[in-house]
């Protein structure tokens, strides 16, 4: 699993780089804010519609063979968007970009939750999006760094996707080491359309509640990459000074991941994701009053922390509650729940952008998370 969590930062540190690249590239390109929602909808939207049988080829094909297809076409798409100078022409790359990056990340989870055992599934899960974090800070650093600063845009987003694509093809070396190509759980196509019931996985106790608070903890992120560029812009913030403040938000929720085994153990379960909702939720309204860069970064790292703690305990929840022959399939459903927010949150976000400004997608963001609180507080109250 060694070679999945290096190839997991780099993934992550080239997606995160092109993300905020795609927002300058249009925003460079006179684009609304609407607009700017639209893409981060159509990032989502093929993923969405693949998430599903995703899983099924997962357990007929094996972890490792969408771990690598996925890093080989981020690579591609990003050395491509470097290339483009129009809307209609990254409408597809765009796209492209989303697709792959689910093709990495649900070969990736389904590798942990197939080989993990389920009473280490919060320290594992915290260790593969500690990787993720780790390459979600890596990334816009190295982007701010490549493409330098032309007051609040960027001097080349060029620059940074083609800085994107060679970190993906490096992601690619350790699979040649040591990933292996077959399924950890030998399962018959047959057999995997059987036992993959969207229904019946849906009925497993907790699992909507599961999908809902995970669908709420990665929207935020997925728009607070997207948005904060355009937030920044509106506040007269560099470019280079986003970056930064996204870099902030990888740090602090690798901080909160790397200890998640110990604080789930301490605090408990429930008690440490609700609060960790909670303490999101208030950080985004702050947010809005940010009047400076540094301001603004002080929040997102309380930000950061907890939204770190969202993502590997949900991941960690749908495991446990999921059958050996289902889990695959199980992790592909709790991110198709994750891609229709992040298709719908961007274009939403775009539109209150375009009417109140980007400070409203923050309030919209944090309602959006404090609604999940309830159904966990009740989930929690069953269990008990």
């Amino acid at each position: 699993m060694v070679a999945a969590l290096i190839n997991s930062v780099a993934i992550q540190a080239s997606t995160y780089m092109a993300r905020p690249m795609i927002t300058y590239k249009l925003l460079g390109l006179h684009a609304h804010s609407f607009t700017v929602g639209a893409f981060g909808a159509l990032y989502a939207l093929f993923p969405l519609i693949l998430a599903i049988p995703l899983g099924r080829w997962i357990n007929q094909f094996g972890e490792g063979r969408f771990i690598a297809c996925g890093a080989a076409v981020i690579a591609i798409s990003t050395w491509l968007l470097a290339l483009v100078d129009n809307k209609i022409e990254m409408i597809f790359l765009v796209a492209t970009l989303g697709t792959a990056q689910l093709l990495s990340m649900a070969g990736t989870q389904a590798l942990f939750a197939n080989r993990t055992p389920k009473n280490s599934y919060e320290s594992y899960f915290g260790y593969y999006t500690f990787s993720a974090a780790l390459g979600q800070l890596i990334g816009p650093l190295i982007g701010a760094f490549v493409s330098g600063s032309k007051g609040v845009l960027p001097a080349s987003t060029s620059n940074a996707f083609y800085a994107a694509s060679i970190i993906a093809l490096l992601g690619l070396i350790p699979l040649f080491f040591g990933m292996p190509m077959k399924p950890t759980i030998d399962i018959s196509a047959k057999d995997s359309r059987e036992s993959a019931s969207v229904l019946r996985l849906l009925k497993n106790p907790g699992m909507l509640v599961a999908m809902y608070a995970s669908l709420a903890v990665s929207s935020t992120v997925d728009v607070l990459v997207v948005f904060l560029p355009v937030f920044g812009k509106e506040k007269g913030f560099s470019s280079g000074s986003i970056g930064i403040v996204l870099a902030i938000r990888a740090a602090a929720s690798m901080l909160s991941r790397v200890n998640l085994g110990k604080m789930t153990e301490v605090i408990g379960y429930f008690r440490l994701l609700i609060g960790s909702i909670v303490i999101s939720s208030i950080a985004c309204i702050i947010a809005i009053f940010s009047t400076t860069p540094v301001m603004l970064g002080a929040i997102i790292l309380s930000a950061g922390f907890s939204l770190g703690v969202g993502q590997p305990m949900t991941m960690a929840w749908v495991s446990r509650i999921s059958r050996d022959d289902e889990r695959s399939f199980a992790i592909s459903i709790r991110l198709a729940g994750n891609r229709f927010g992040q298709f719908l949150l961007p274009a939403l976000a775009g539109l209150i952008s375009g009417l109140f400004g980007a400070g409203a997608v923050f309030v919209a963001l944090a309602l959006l998370m404090s609604s999940s609180t309830p159904f966990i507080h009740g989930k929690s109250r069953e269990i008990k």
